[in-house]
Order: structure tokens, then C-alpha cells, then sequence
């Protein structure tokens, strides 16, 4: 398994690019990436700052830069083109709604299979797919809100692998107000370990029953879940 689930993609040179790069072990010039927007499309307003990500991502040089939803099609050729690409990204916007469409579109099976044979990368809510906590922390993190805009009675991870919950853009100004000390209260709330990540940081997963590795440029904070702080930097 070679899972890097970062805060904000792979673009940007330093240690969560150079570890990307390490884990597909072969130029990017001879590999096909295909990039699952679906995390954002639910959200009305402007995407011109998803459509600089992607061409940042792009910039790296694929032989193949594949954008693709599970709903793009048939399943079969949906699957077709996943299994065809040595990277998988899932793009930020709602966990809730990535799963959702994992889930609903019966290819969340697939989603599994390729965890073992490709390069995942998670970027923010691409990231935060596979805990098993995901329904608690609707509850922990007063996610509420997003699940009514929606019309979701439940959720559920698209892949349960996690018991700890991974949040994104730890420091950002869109976030100010989810410090230490809020993340240390949800942490708690859920009973479950929580890291959360700044956007030059990442958690590489090799073994989704061990302890995931950090990769950071930055900041990150790991709490268990009494809210102790177990980790910082």
C-alpha cells in the first residue's frame, strides 16, 4: 500500500513532493494519473482555484492526465480508466460526499482493490475517506450543516481502514478558529485519535493497521482520543 494523504496536494516542491515522487518510483513523464474531482462539485460558486491545483498537478508532466467521476459513466468503463492509471488522486472539497459517491456508485470495491496496486494520494477531504470514525465525527466536528445540505441521513467512509480521523489546513485563515485547543475538545468529543495536518504536510499509510509516518515541511498535531496531545511539531 502507498497511500500519501495530504492537506493540499502534491505540487508544491519539498517534502511531501519528494515523497510522492519516491513512492511512484518511476518518472512522472511515464505514468498516468487519474484525478477524482468529485469532492467539490456538490459546492455552487467559482472553481478557478481547483482548476490552478489541477494545472499545477498537471505541470508535473503525466503521459496521461485523466480527470474522471465515479458517475462519468458505465461502471465498467468508469473502472476501466481507474485501473489504467498508476496514480489515483481524490481532490478536496466534502469527505462526506466523496464517499458518497465511492459508495452509491458500487465501485468502493475497486477503490480497495487499488490501494494495493497504485499510488494513492488524498488532497484535504481525498484524504479524510477511510476512517471508520466518519459518522462519529459528524457529531464531533459539527459537521451537521453539510449533511443536510445534501439530504444525508447517515454517511460512511468510501474504504473503512482508519480509526483515527485526519483533518486538513491546520493554520489556514479560512480555519483560524480550529487551534490546539479545539482540535484537543473534538478529539475528546469523538474518543479517536485526530492529526491534523498543515498544507506542507502529509501521513504516508503502508499498512493501514500500523502507525501512519508524517511527512511534514511544517506543522502538524496529533491528539488521542482523551484530547491529549501525543505529537506535534
Amino acid at each position: 500500500m502507498r497511500m500519501l494523504l495530504t492537506s493540499n496536494g502534491v505540487n508544491e516542491p519539498g517534502p511531501v513532493q519528494e515523497t510522492f515522487l519516491d513512492l511512484l518510483g518511476k518518472p512522472t513523464a511515464e505514468s498516468r494519473i487519474a484525478v477524482v474531482i468529485d469532492a467539490m462539485l456538490p459546492f455552487p460558486g467559482d472553481k478557478g482555484r481547483m482548476l490552478e491545483h489541477l494545472q499545477g498537478l498537471r505541470a508535473l508532466g503525466w503521459t496521461e492526465f485523466d480527470v474522471v467521476s465515479p458517475f462519468a459513466g458505465p461502471r465498467g468503463l468508469v473502472e476501466s480508466r481507474l485501473r489504467e492509471a498508476d496514480v489515483l488522486f481524490c481532490y478536496g472539497g466534502s469527505n462526506h460526499w466523496l464517499s458518497h459517491a465511492w459508495n452509491s456508485s458500487g465501485l468502493s470495491p475497486v477503490l480497495r482493490e487499488l490501494l494495493d496496486a497504485q499510488v494513492y494520494v488524498g488532497m484535504s477531504a481525498g484524504s479524510m475517506i477511510f476512517s471508520r470514525n466518519q459518522a462519529a465525527a459528524v457529531d464531533a466536528l459539527d459537521d451537521h450543516e453539510e449533511l443536510e445540505l445534501f439530504g444525508f441521513d447517515s454517511v460512511a467512509p468510501a474504504v473503512p481502514l482508519f480509526d483515527w480521523v485526519l483533518l486538513a489546513h491546520l493554520g489556514a485563515p479560512f480555519v483560524a478558529h480550529q487551534d490546539a485547543a479545539w482540535t484537543a475538545e473534538r478529539a475528546a468529543r469523538l474518543g479517536a485519535p485526530i492529526w491534523y495536518l498543515d498544507n506542507t504536510s502529509a501521513l504516508l499509510v503502508r499498512d493501514p493497521d500500523a502507525e501512519p509516518e508524517v511527512v511534514s515541511g511544517g506543522h502538524w498535531l496529533h491528539f488521542d482520543g482523551s484530547g491529549a496531545l501525543v505529537g506535534s511539531r
